[in-house]
């Protein structure tokens, strides 16, 4: 069940849908709309995937989500699922109250992102954010957490949690062949996802106009409601960009740039990774648990850091190469979707037999 259905949590959510062994599990999706939605996600997702619409809101809305609650009580009644994987954290509050009244035992939770962690709301908010988190885990089941820092927040809730790193398909990103860009002389740097306030647009925009040059060229592979902040600046912003096409110009670049402000575990560095990317990231939650500094990138405390960094791997190719070429090899070991699939497989039966 899944109501931010979109950017990295869509690709997650797609990933387990469409690769949980069929001999095995019987899969529905339980999901509502966003904005960021793909017009044609029905074609990402496997036929036998069952696909059950029910309207959520992403604010709190008391009407809303009696709703959203009745809408879900219902269909468990109706479905009877062994297991409840919920995405998000509406879903996550909704489907751990509504599998409580329903007497659910195997029920995850994958917050992909607390929403207490969110830097683009009053401190109120986030601490009403953190409390409605703690009151969530009263009604049981196991947080998932996607990464080790998201792992130590869900301590703070609940003792029922586990680490279960996201993961990329590697396969999708080696079928892709790398943008081939007019001036092939220029360095590269790119972002990739939604230009929004969770990726501080304005971050990238002014280390952007520190660093660019005739020979340096900076890039937004997607768009947002957030763009007016990039207007004037060196970013080129690509738009939104079919799946395939925005993976091409990921594989062309040679630095990857991370600038969010908080994260889960962001798909978005971990396929510049496979793509042989350097990273280099703000230092929050996620970015600083999939990129090893030093060695896979670098993560920096801030403007002046990021800066210093990106310019150590602008005038140096061969640093770049070599810490590429680590992260892909990380990636491989601990971040791919054969790894999460096996651990995904092993949490949910002995979910059941539990």
């Amino acid at each position: 069940m899944v109501e931010s259905f979109g950017g990295g949590v869509f690709q997650s959510v797609k990933q387990i849908c469409n690769n949980l062994p069929r001999d095995l599990f019987k899969v529905y999706l339980v999901y509502s709309f966003r904005r960021e939605t793909p017009r044609d996600w029905e074609r990402h997702f496997k036929e036998d995937v069952v696909k059950i619409y029910l309207p959520m809101t992403r604010e709190i809305s008391p009407l809303n989500d009696l709703r959203a609650l009745w809408g879900l009580l219902k269909l468990i009644k109706m479905y009877d699922p062994d297991i409840v994987h919920l995405h998000s954290s509406k879903a996550g509050f909704l489907g751990r109250l509504a599998c409580f009244l329903a007497r659910k035992r195997a029920v995850f939770y994958s917050p992909r992102g607390f929403s207490f962690l969110m830097r683009d709301v009053s401190s109120f908010k986030r601490a009403l954010f953190f409390h409605l988190e703690k009151l969530a885990s009263l009604f049981g089941g196991t947080i998932l957490a996607c990464s080790p820092g998201e792992f130590e927040e869900s301590l703070k809730l609940t003792d029922r949690a586990l680490l279960l790193n996201n993961a990329i398909d590697l396969r999708e990103i080696d079928d892709v062949s790398p943008h081939r860009f007019e001036d092939s002389d220029k360095v590269r740097v790119a972002i990739s996802g939604r230009v929004a306030y969770a990726r501080a647009p304005w971050l990238f925009r002014r280390i952007a106009q520190s660093l660019s040059s005739p020979k340096v060229e900076f890039l937004w592979i997607g768009g947002g409601e957030l763009e007016e902040e990039l207007k004037g600046s060196p970013v080129k912003v690509l738009g939104w960009l079919d799946r395939r096409e925005a993976l091409s110009y990921l594989k062309g670049i040679d630095i990857y740039l991370q600038t969010s402000l908080w994260e889960g575990m962001p798909l978005s560095v971990l396929e510049a990774m496979a793509c042989g990317k350097p990273v280099v990231a703000t230092n929050v939650v996620g970015n600083r648990d999939v990129v090893v500094h030093g060695e896979t990138g670098f993560i920096g405390r801030d403007e002046e850091e990021l800066i210093a960094f990106l310019r150590e791997l602008i005038d140096k190719p061969e640093l770049r190469l070599s810490m590429g070429l680590r992260g892909r090899k990380r990636v491989e070991e601990f971040y791919s979707l054969d790894v999460l699939i096996r651990d995904l497989t092993s949490i949910y039966l002995k979910g059941v037999s539990g």
